[in-house]
């Protein structure tokens, strides 16, 4: 394949991509700013007698004096600077329903569709696009008003149930009775009665009764043997005094 067709096939690529990126109708229209198209345009109050049998097909959104909005009402004949003057048969869209088809009637001889053609209407921000086609014939005409751009309904404030509180019952505080302090009673103090001093009875001195002297009888010197010069063989003097002593204490 030749260069040459390689690039116009590249270049016809990327017109094609740039189309389809600027194919937004909001984006992409032509403006028709004609005031004759007022529905308060009778006959030829405005302009000479006006046709849109020549319109190109296409986006369009009108704008000016004359209106921005297609009339949603049956427009008297006469009127817009034409003979049979073209309204909307229905309402318009909202912002959210995109593209939508809808039909243009054009009242004549008491008809209010004597005609009619299919467009199709998009809700861009603050004004409508239109996808216009020509009218059948000659002295029909599309008409314009000033009209209220038709907005979203206000979405009703989702109110969120405030959840009551759920008050868990406050368990009431176990109060643990207080056990009465076991009050040992004192125990009485076990005065031990006092030991009766253990009087030892006091022995009464043993009076030792005093041994009655033994008053030795006096011995009737005459009762001594004298102690004879010469003592008897194998006694000695003193031991025979003794024995004279022992036998007197024995007869007492």
């Amino acid at each position: 394949m030749p260069s040459e067709m390689k690039t116009l096939l590249l270049i016809l690529g990327c017109l094609n991509c740039c189309h389809f990126l600027s194919a937004d109708p909001c984006k992409n229209h032509k403006v028709l700013e004609q005031p004759w198209r007022s529905t308060n345009c009778a006959n030829t109050d405005c302009s000479s007698l006006q046709c849109d049998d020549n319109l190109l097909t296409g986006w369009y959104r009108f704008n000016g004096p004359g209106g921005s909005t297609i009339p949603e009402a049956v427009v008297p004949v006469n009127h817009c600077s034409t003979q049979a003057p073209g309204s909307l048969n229905g309402s318009h869209p909202t912002p959210g329903d995109g593209e939508v088809n809808r039909t243009v009637c054009f009242h004549w001889n008491g008809n209010p569709c004597a005609w009619n053609v299919e467009i199709k209407i998009k809700h861009c921000s603050d004004y409508f696009v239109y996808y216009l086609k020509k009218s059948p014939i000659c002295r029909l005409a599309y008409c314009t008003v000033k009209a209220v751009i038709p907005t979203l309904p206000p979405m009703p404030e989702t109110t969120v149930p405030t959840t009551p509180e759920s008050t868990v019952p406050t368990t009431p505080e176990t109060t643990v009775p207080t056990t009465p302090e076991t009050t040992v009673p004192p125990m009485p103090e076990t005065t031990v009665p006092p030991m009766p001093e253990s009087t030892v009875p006091t022995t009464p001195e043993s009076t030792v009764s005093p041994m009655p002297e033994t008053t030795l009888p006096q011995i009737a010197s005459s009762m001594i043997v004298p102690n004879p010069t010469s003592p008897a063989p194998g006694m000695g003097g003193k031991q025979f005094q003794l024995v004279i002593i022992l036998l007197i204490a024995g007869r007492l």
